[in-house]
């Protein structure tokens, strides 16, 4: 199971996701060859747009929209980033007052603080 936690502003959620509609997910992303930079902030955008939204407003494309965002922003900070950004396990990302960045943790030091 992959968990990602999002916070913008008044707005926190968590999405959860089986490991196999995980890989399912992310072969098919990937199989297309996206624009890696233009893929994450396609995906924060959509995280953006549909957490503002109530759950009876979102249709099956947005939360079609929304699985795939979650599956990319997971797989990349788990798998595609190098270094001291690189995450294992579940990822926390919370948007900064000003809209403008984020903030990417570990979800283990949030339990942990």
């Amino acid at each position: 199971m992959i968990t990602v936690y999002y916070k913008s502003g008044s707005a926190q959620w968590k999405y959860e996701l089986d490991d196999a509609e995980h890989d399912y997910v992310i072969k098919n992303v990937l199989e297309d060859n996206p624009d890696i930079a233009e893929m994450f902030d396609d995906s924060l955008e959509i995280l953006r747009d549909v957490s503002n939204m109530d759950e009876s407003e979102m249709d099956e494309d947005d939360e079609v929209d929304q699985t795939v965002a979650v599956s990319f922003l997971w797989h990349y900070f788990n798998h595609l980033v190098e270094g001291d950004e690189r995450i294992e396990g579940d990822i926390v990302i919370i948007e900064d007052e000003d809209g403008i960045g984020i903030s990417v943790m570990p979800a283990s030091e949030l339990t942990e603080e």
